[in-house]
């Protein structure tokens, strides 16, 4: 099932929602990427101001993947879809 990401609020909302949807705590999150919690919760509560590969990397370890076709074709909606059985990269 595709989610559409019309605004960057979405995408804070969403990479919220899969988290606890996966039972992942901001506490495992950070210690995944290897910074604080709180350095994790100020990405989950602001993503735009991250870079594309924390983005994509948070994504990944959240099993969610991103449509980059929309992102070539500059869209303004960012489509993101849970995977089923990828693997978890940690």
């Amino acid at each position: 099932m595709n989610y559409p990401i019309q605004t960057l609020d979405s995408l804070r909302l969403f990479i919220r929602a899969f988290r606890k949807q996966k039972g992942v705590t901001q506490a495992d999150m950070a210690e995944k990427l290897g910074i604080s919690q709180q350095a994790y919760a100020r990405f989950e509560g602001n993503p735009h101001s991250a870079t594309f590969e924390r983005l994509f990397l948070v994504l990944r370890i959240l099993d969610v993947s991103v449509s980059m076709e929309q992102i070539m074709k500059g869209s303004k909606q960012l489509k993101v879809s849970p995977e089923s059985g990828s693997k978890e990269i940690w």
